[in-house]
């Protein structure tokens, strides 16, 4: 595969999985606390598997991308950044097994408001982490451009 594939392939996945993140927080984690107790566990349920098709799979092959792009080290295209950002991919992975994940399965039994909030606050480090691989990624892709 050309560079200029690879270079395309990270761009897109980049950019579809940041807004992915960002839309999961803002748009479905920000809107549980507005949804009734009786009906918080089927609409948390539904949202769940819309994100996990909308974004934490694309997020899975965008991870696998990048390790692929480690090990085949295509000409140009700088292996610090991406290394780099396979370290903030990994810490987004990590909170999310390990604080967000968690909390979510608690709140589909209680829809308990102290821990939707608890998740929004938490979910902070997941989405800074999107980020931070989103610099890396351009950053990258930045040095790419002018190698």
């Amino acid at each position: 595969m050309s560079t200029d594939t690879w270079v395309l392939l990270y761009g897109m996945f980049s950019a579809y999985c940041l807004a992915g993140c960002l839309m999961e927080h803002f748009a479905v984690f920000s809107g549980w606390p507005a949804v009734g107790s009786a009906e918080f566990k089927s609409v948390q349920t539904a949202q769940g598997h819309g994100s996990g098709i909308v974004y934490v799979l694309p997020k899975t092959v965008l991870t696998a991308l990048v390790i692929a792009i480690l090990v085949a080290a295509p000409d140009g295209l700088p292996r610090w950044p991406v290394w780099a950002a396979l370290a903030a991919l990994t810490a987004g992975w990590v909170s999310a097994a390990v604080i967000q994940v968690p909390i979510q399965l608690r709140i589909r039994h209680s829809a308990d408001r102290r821990e939707i909030a608890r998740l929004l606050r938490t979910d902070w480090i997941r989405v800074a982490a999107m980020v931070v691989h989103f610099g890396f990624a351009v950053t990258a892709i930045a040095i790419a451009g002018t190698g």
